[in-house]
């Protein structure tokens, strides 16, 4: 199983690849933030335990200059580059990409062919049936973009929405994805 904070660490580094790529930025540096994305999913190692003295990550196949983003990001939450290439989107490209899943190809759809600003008119949007009008879009998706957004709002207003099991299924605990009492398993926001 991969450790979560690999695979969130690997979401960020996918991120910054696509807005590379949008940027049109050099193809080989393009290339060098995905692999080092799919090296750290590849990675069964928890990438906290692998963070050296000098800050840097130690995971083989991966240059100086993007082990100590990453090395940056593990011992801090944050990745300095990460946050200008956002600081660098627009504010409506940027509040969208805080919905759990929408990156930035996605985020910069829906705000250019939609008009849409916040998670808000996400929820507008698939409540009226509009963005399973663009290509690539079905039912389905509509309705994880517009789940994914309604929680997120969920969460902002501090409403929480009590775990319900399946019909059938057994209503004891529920599992966690990762241990409770460990936080340093998981890291902050990156941006």
């Amino acid at each position: 199983m991969i450790p979560h904070a690999n695979h969130r660490a690997a979401e960020i580094l996918f991120n910054v690849a696509t807005m590379l790529e949008l940027a049109e930025d050099n193809p080989y540096r393009i290339r060098a933030y995905r692999q080092a994305a799919r090296n750290l999913l590849r990675t069964r190692q928890d990438i906290l335990s692998m963070l050296t003295d000098e800050q840097e990550l130690a995971l083989p196949g991966i240059g100086v200059r993007l082990r100590r983003k990453l090395g940056e990001l593990v011992a801090t939450g944050r990745m300095g580059f990460y946050v200008e290439l956002c600081g660098d989107l627009p504010p409506a490209v940027e509040a969208l990409m805080a919905i759990p899943g929408v990156g930035p190809k996605t985020a910069h759809r829906l705000s250019s062919e939609l008009d849409l600003a916040t998670p808000a008119d996400v929820v507008a949007a698939a409540d009226a049936g509009r963005v399973r009008a663009l290509p690539g879009f079905g039912p389905r998706s509509e309705a994880n973009l517009r789940s994914a957004a309604g929680s997120l709002l969920r969460r902002e207003a501090g409403v929480i929405t009590p775990f319900t099991p399946p019909a059938g299924s057994p209503s004891t605990a529920v599992p966690l994805p990762f241990p409770a009492d460990r936080d340093e398993d998981t890291l902050p926001e990156a941006a």
